[in-house]
C-alpha cells in the first residue's frame, strides 16, 4: 500500500509540547531541497522513523541501491536523512521487510559480485596500462606500476578512476602527479610551508621537463646514442 509524503517522515499526530519545541529547533535547521522524486522524501535524522520502517546508512551501495529500487517498485516512499547542517546525507529509511530482503541476497551473491568485481577491475587496469604505454612509452616500468596502482584501482578516488574524464587526459594528469610527488621537491615544499599552488607553479618546470621524456621517442643521430637513452628522465630537485 502506498504510503503518502510528508516532511514529518511519518503519521501525523496531534500537536504537543514537545511538537511545539520540535517546531522551534526546526526554523532553526536550513531547509532541505525538494525531492523531484514523488517516492523520495528528504528529511533531517531526529525525525521519527516511520511505522514499519528502518534505517539504512550509507557505505553498502548494492543494499543501498536495491533497497531504494524496491521500495519505489512496492510504490512505497523512500526517506533520504540529513544530518544536522542539511549539508550531507546519511542514509535513508526503507521498509523494513524490504531491507531484509536485500540484505538476504548481498550474501547469496557476495561471490558472484566479488568476481564480476574482480574481472572488471582487471579490465581497467590493462586498459590503464596499454593507454600509459601508448602515451608515454619511455616511463620507466617502476612509474608505470606505481601509478596504476595509485591511479586507478577501484576506490582510489583518482583521476584514472573518472568517468567524465577523457582516456588521454586521464592518463596525463596521473603521470604529472607522480613525477609532482615522486621525482620534485614538491612534498618538501609542501613541508617547508609554501603554498599548495605556489608549490606546483615552482615544481612545474620540472614535471613538463620529465614527463616530456617519458613521452617522446627520440634518436640522436649525431652522437649515434640508442633510442631511448637520451630520453631517460632528469631527476631535478629544486630548493
Amino acid at each position: 500500500m502506498a504510503r503518502t509524503k510528508s516532511k514529518d517522515g511519518g503519521r501525523k499526530k496531534g500537536p504537543s509540547r514537545m511538537d511545539a519545541s520540535a517546531s522551534r529547533a526546526n526554523h532553526l535547521r536550513p531547509s532541505l531541497p525538494d525531492s523531484n522524486d514523488p517516492l523520495e522524501d528528504n528529511i533531517y535524522a531526529h525525525v521519527l522513523m516511520p511505522d514499519g520502517y528502518v534505517f539504512v546508512p550509507k557505505g553498502d551501495s548494492y543494499i543501498t541501491l536495491h533497497c531504494r529500487r524496491k521500495t519505489k517498485e512496492s510504490h512505497q516512499v523512500v526517506y533520504v536523512i540529513y544530518d544536522k547542517s542539511g549539508k550531507r546525507i546519511q542514509g535513508i529509511r526503507v521498509p523494513a521487510g524490504i531491507h531484509a530482503n536485500v540484505v538476504e541476497l548481498s550474501k547469496l551473491t557476495i561471490d558472484s559480485r566479488a568476481r564480476t568485481v574482480q574481472a572488471r577491475d582487471a579490465k581497467y587496469l590493462s586498459h590503464g596500462r596499454k593507454l600509459l604505454r601508448l602515451h608515454f612509452p619511455l616511463m620507466p616500468e617502476e612509474s608505470l606500476e606505481v601509478i596504476l596502482n595509485h591511479s586507478f584501482l577501484k576506490g582510489s578516488g583518482r583521476v584514472g578512476r573518472t568517468a567524465t574524464t577523457t582516456d588521454e587526459r586521464k592518463v596525463t594528469l596521473a603521470v604529472d602527479a607522480h613525477i609532482r610527488h615522486k621525482h620534485t621537491s614538491y612534498e618538501n615544499l609542501l613541508s617547508s610551508g609554501v603554498e599548495r599552488d605556489k608549490a606546483r607553479e615552482t615544481v612545474w618546470p620540472t614535471v613538463q621537463a620529465i614527463r616530456n621524456t617519458w613521452q617522446e621517442k627520440c634518436t640522436d643521430l649525431k652522437s649515434h646514442i640508442p633510442v631511448g637513452h637520451c630520453c631517460q628522465p632528469e631527476v631535478i630537485v629544486l630548493d
